[in-house]
């Protein structure tokens, strides 16, 4: 019997993935920390990947709904698709404006999120360590509220900022788990 026999298949898979762990939580962090040092400019590039994947899927539907096969949905198809190319169009043409619109939505997000955590948190309280999910919740809100009290004054940077913090945790989760991880055998 060999350990890779023995091992949990979720293990197993980590200790196949763990140079791949490795590079993306390094790689993530580093990232997040170039955001965070230039919050404004990955603000600006979120914001052209948001205008570009709309644009791009827009004419997409629109393209499946002209010389697709399936005739189902095709109007529904149409206008999904034109409303896409639109919304597209006006992200990456009007940079500053759509950085403050995602982020006046991104607040309101974090407010309605933290809101229904912090209600499950407290049907939770049988469960251990529902504190925590409590503590997540209410600073999801102190953070909706925030983003949302200095918007859009402060909209050019936040989604930079947040996306660097959010990058800093993925990768040393990433991190730790690749570190974690086996090393796979070399049988």
């Amino acid at each position: 019997m060999t350990t890779e026999n023995t091992l949990p298949s979720s293990a197993h898979a980590l200790s196949k993935s763990r140079g791949w762990l490795i590079i993306g939580g390094l790689l993530s962090i580093f990232v997040g920390f170039s955001a965070i040092g230039s919050p404004l400019l990955f603000s600006l590039v979120i914001t052209q990947f948001l205008g570009l994947f709309a644009l791009i899927s827009g004419i997409i539907s629109l393209g499946l709904a002209i010389f697709g096969k399936h005739t189902g949905h095709r109007i529904f198809e149409a206008l999904s698709g034109i409303l896409r190319i639109v919304a597209g169009a006006v992200l990456l043409n009007c940079l500053a404006t759509s950085v403050a619109v995602i982020t006046l939505i991104f607040a309101i997000f974090l407010v309605i999120e933290g809101i229904s955590v912090t209600v499950t948190a407290f049907l939770m309280r049988a469960t251990p360590g529902w504190v925590w999910m409590l503590i997540s919740g209410v600073a999801s809100v102190v953070l909706g509220v925030m983003v949302f009290n200095r918007w859009p004054s402060d909209s050019t940077w936040v989604l930079g900022l947040l996306f660097g913090i959010n990058l800093i945790f993925s990768g040393t989760s990433l991190l730790a788990l690749g570190l974690a991880a086996r090393k796979p055998d070399a049988a």
